[in-house]
């Protein structure tokens, strides 16, 4: 995180002095002079006279919570074997989970989300030990969005998000770069995307004019509304022939040449069938038109 609140409070002139760098074990369970992690933190904002943290955290909580469950709702905090600790709890239907045992998914959400907090909170408080006014703009940066989401979740984690920056300050302008390798993430953008604000960009490679030679390259790409994930999948953005296993991939495309050409090989033709068996399910609707061509041309099948 780097806040210029924090730079102009602790060393004028010094451009690192606003920069804050943690590795997970540390937002988690904190580090000396620096941030209290989520544990302490959460039970802190829990259970002090002056709920409006807590209470922030709870409507952030909500918002990104998954479709498919209950919302994300802090319980009492609870003592567990071998830490002296209270842990922050989650209640679910099933029962009341310690945070620091809730699945990858659920951990990683609920540490967006307090770190939201925290670091506007941290900014607020640190623009009024410079005396200055809270800054207006705030950039967030997350990659690999979808990281242990389900897909239901994943079809609303981004909206989400984007709301959530309200939920902090209704004067707050974010703007958020999001990096996915998900079809999913990028349909669920497509009611709220504007040509405006908003831009999509594609990160590849390319072996440009030295073909021994790999480079990187980062390009506009035109938003489009695919409607479906298997169109995303087959578009420019992620670039797969079909939306389907390898395997599958390899056969139906085999199978598409032959039906390309003008003349075809009976050996070739039932060499593509047996592929097209292991990779295709009997309902596939290719095969109407691939045992039509198999018949056409005098093949058993």
């Amino acid at each position: 995180m780097w806040d210029p609140a924090r730079h102009l409070e602790q060393a004028a002139g010094n451009t690192n002095a606003g920069l804050l760098l943690f590795s997970r074990d540390e937002v988690l369970n904190g580090l000396q002079n620096k941030i209290e992690g989520l544990v302490r933190d959460w039970v802190r904002w829990q259970n002090t006279k002056d709920q409006s943290l807590f209470e922030m955290f709870c409507k952030v909580l909500d918002r990104l919570s998954p479709p498919d469950m209950a919302p994300l709702v802090p319980s009492e905090p609870i003592r567990i074997p071998n830490d002296p600790r209270d842990i922050p709890t989650l209640r679910h239907d099933y029962g009341v989970v310690p945070f620091i045992n809730e699945s990858a998914g659920v951990r990683r959400i609920v540490t967006i989300a307090y770190l939201l907090v925290w670091a506007w909170n941290e900014h607020r408080v640190h623009s009024n030990l410079a005396r200055r006014e809270p800054q207006k703009n705030m950039v967030i940066m997350v990659d690999e969005i979808e990281a242990h989401l389900h897909p239901k979740w994943q079809r609303v984690i981004l909206p989400a998000l984007l709301d959530v920056t309200g939920l902090l300050g209704q004067e707050l302008r974010p703007q958020m770069m999001v990096t996915t390798h998900s079809p999913l993430i990028l349909a669920s953008m497509e009611n709220a995307f504007s040509e405006t604000t908003d831009k999509l960009f594609h990160l590849h490679l390319d072996r440009g004019k030295d073909s021994a030679r790999l480079e990187v390259k980062l390009d506009e790409a035109r938003y489009v509304k695919y409607g479906t994930v298997d169109a995303w999948l087959t578009s420019d953005v992620f670039e797969l022939k079909q939306a389907r296993s390898q395997e599958g991939e390899s056969a139906l495309e085999a199978a598409k040449r032959l039906l390309s050409q003008s003349s075809s090989d009976r050996k070739q033709i039932s060499a593509v069938h047996e592929k097209l068996r292991e990779a295709l399910p009997a309902e596939d609707p290719f095969w109407l038109r691939w045992l039509h061509f198999a018949e056409m041309k005098g093949v058993q099948v």
